[in-house]
């Protein structure tokens, strides 16, 4: 008991994560979304900024383009088996099957539970004021993903007490959620303006660049656990709250495009990573069975002239921070162009081909400060110690929070059609889209979606003179998927791993040695590399996205 008090309270400072939740959906504002992505080659108006810079060479005058995609999550998680008797008291619920938790996202600036994702941008070729084989745009975008979460309710109730900064226990007796070592609560903002600039090597040949400069908000809360907690018992549980951001993150990207002839287009994307650093409060709060030595225990901040974070941190509003990687992507893509008899253009097709390299991996042995897309690197400047001794305090180590990312393959089918009506035009659009699995098997988490994803969109267009104004809906499924490894150590004290003798040794720090599988309570007190073995994420998911795209252009 005393041992589990203290390790539990290191695990509580420093296992949470304010995750960027989920990897990004296809598209970017309406028309690319619609398409179900497939635009890479395309893309000519500010959606270009995102999905291939190159793409605003082949504009013309002065387009100015908002789209807004409004995208829903709806996830639940059944975990696998039933509650483990606890030991120090009895439960009304032990021995009954976990219940099935559901996502109730709330964005704070969402339509109900639909969050808008945001893009907005002007496209120009200075109208000959400079050289006409110049071209710029500027804009501000959105990664398009839903990192929303709140699986705070059991049976249809909120069970945590919602507070200023984070959450606090109920009046214990009732079962928590199992879901709670995952996830409580996490939202997240990355917001990117940009600039452009694209050139017409050749009639047929473009290239262009992108560089943003934006911020990053990261917040998130979840439940955490000892290192002999196996049982997991909630008075033993604490609840942290990491409320993080990045005022200065920068990214980019290269885009190039390629007709042959009238008919064929070919078009590239690549887009740097987005390295997140974020800085900010910590809060913490105990169990009542929480000890050391059979004494309360109190988190007070690192002896000043030592913090990693930042300095400022007291007991009530810790200082951590967060180093979080959205991965690089490539694209390519290739177009046929349907043409009337007079040249005029009609309609389109297009295959794109993507990779998210969300498997790049670290050696933490030889690089203790890499950083990769799987996994979150977690610092909170804090000490654990008792209030008769506030100088003895044991200060924690890094953690890492991971995800057992890999590399993500895409295709992608769209295209458009436009009738003309009037002397106006209205344009049909569609597309499929395939993406592979983010997450290795058994790694499936609530906190980010790493399931793999298959895309149906439509949606359209109504041009006048000087107006475009932009809708579409799209569905992304993505089944149910069931993690069940056998291994649960969860009621076995004093047991090891998934075998009851051994731990896997964990990713980065394998050497060459097969990995464990699935995510783990931290123990920042010894390090990283030696996490108790004991996945939390065991069961069934079943997921899938509902957009709705609304945008207007207009050019001159």
């Amino acid at each position: 008991m005393k041992r589990k008090g203290l390790a539990y309270l290191i695990a509580l400072c420093c296992s949470g994560v304010a995750s960027a939740g989920g990897l990004t959906l296809p598209g970017a504002g309406v028309v690319s979304a619609t398409r179900a992505g497939a635009a890479v080659a395309s893309a000519d108006d500010a959606e270009a900024i995102v999905m291939n810079p190159a793409g605003i060479a082949k504009s013309h005058g002065t387009v100015i383009t908002i789209g807004l995609d409004f995208i829903n999550y709806f996830m639940s998680f059944q975990r696998a088996g039933t509650y483990d008797p606890i030991k120090e008291e009895a439960t009304s619920y032990a021995g009954t099957p976990y219940p099935k938790m559901t996502n109730h996202a709330s964005p704070p600036l969402g339509i109900g539970a639909y969050q808008p994702v945001p893009l907005i941008g002007i496209v120009t070729d200075f109208g000959g004021r400079l050289p006409t084989w110049l071209h710029f745009a500027a804009g501000l975008y959105a990664p398009n993903a839903y990192p929303f979460r709140d699986m705070n309710n059991v049976n249809g109730k909120p069970f945590y007490v919602k507070t200023g900064n984070g959450y606090d226990f109920p009046t214990f007796g009732a079962a928590p959620p199992p879901s709670r070592y995952d996830i409580i609560e996490q939202e997240a903002a990355i917001i990117l303006p940009s600039i452009v600039f694209a050139a017409n090597v050749t009639p047929d040949f473009d290239v262009g660049v992108r560089y943003s400069a934006g911020f990053a908000h990261l917040k998130s809360t979840l439940a955490v656990w000892g290192l002999t907690n196996y049982e997991e018992w909630d008075k033993q549980d604490g609840l942290f709250t990491l409320d993080a951001n990045d005022s200065f993150l920068q990214t980019g990207g290269l885009g190039a495009t390629y007709r042959v002839g009238p008919h064929i287009e070919f078009g590239a994307n690549y887009t740097l990573p987005i390295n997140i650093h974020a800085k900010g409060d910590a809060y913490a709060i105990n169990g009542p069975a929480v000890s050391l030595n059979g004494a309360s225990v109190v988190v007070l901040p690192t002896t000043k002239g030592l913090e990693r974070c930042e300095a400022g941190g007291t007991a009530a509003k810790l200082k951590g921070c967060v180093d979080v990687e959205l991965p690089m992507t490539a694209q390519i893509g290739a177009r046929y162009k349907f043409l009337d008899s007079k040249g005029k253009f009609k309609g389109d097709i297009e295959l794109d081909l993507d990779w998210e390299h969300a498997g790049a991996a670290c050696d933490y042995i030889k690089d203790p400060n890499c950083q990769n897309p799987s996994d979150y690197r977690v610092v909170v400047d804090a000490q654990v110690t008792t209030p008769a001794a506030p100088d003895a305090g044991i200060p924690l180590k890094d953690s890492l929070v991971q995800h057992g990312l890999q590399d993500v393959y895409a295709v992608r089918l769209g295209g458009s059609y436009q009738w003309d009506v009037g002397d106006n035009v209205v344009v049909a659009r569609s597309g499929i889209g395939y993406d592979s699995a983010a997450a290795k098997p058994g790694w499936e988490r609530a906190d980010l979606d790493g399931a793999a994803r298959t895309m149906i969109s439509a949606g359209g267009s109504y041009k006048l003179a000087h107006w475009s104004l932009d809708a579409g809906f799209g569905v992304i499924l993505e089944g149910t998927r069931t993690s069940n490894r056998n291994c649960n150590p969860t009621g076995q004290t004093g047991s090891l791993g998934c075998n009851g003798t051994s731990e896997a040794p964990v990713d980065g720090y394998n050497q060459g040695q097969p990995s464990r599988t699935g995510p783990d309570p931290a123990n920042p007190v010894i390090g990283p590399a030696f996490q108790v073995e004991s996945p939390v994420n065991q069961g069934t998911f079943t997921s899938h996205y509902i957009m709705i795209m609304l945008g207007a252009s207009t050019w001159f």
